[in-house]
């Protein structure tokens, strides 16, 4: 019974990332507000009881902050809200929370140490 949830969750979690995506590309006035070419959205977590929500937010742009990317995120977070209602058939609408997904620096910040290495050992 529980592998059952787990799916459930995945494949719900799935489906909000999707309906988010598609919303900030079509709707204008978040179009307006904010660059959805610049904006990605890399994941989506949900609780198991499908009301609460993690969505990891990611800029593509070094000239927007992920900052000012949460605080608008976060001030339209009902109207988002509704629209998830009204495209998926959901008991509850999860509570939605972002969040910055900072696996992008990480993996840039590997990836130089590991050509730093390689050119220290190829100096040698």
């Amino acid at each position: 019974m529980r592998r059952k949830n787990c799916n459930r969750s995945q494949r719900v979690a799935e489906e909000v990332r999707r309906v988010l995506s598609e919303y900030l590309l079509s709707d204008p006035f978040m179009r307006s507000s904010v660059d959805p070419a610049l904006l990605s959205i890399t994941a989506v977590t949900i609780s198991p009881c499908l009301q609460h929500a993690k969505v990891y937010v990611a800029p593509l742009s070094p000239d927007i902050g992920g900052e000012d990317c949460l605080i608008f995120l976060r001030s339209h977070s009902s109207q988002l809200r509704y629209h998830i209602g009204s495209s998926l058939r959901l008991k509850f609408v999860p509570d939605l929370s972002f969040f910055l997904d900072d696996s992008f620096d990480c993996a840039l910040r590997i990836n130089s140490l590991l050509k730093a290495r390689d050119n220290v050992s190829g100096s040698l």
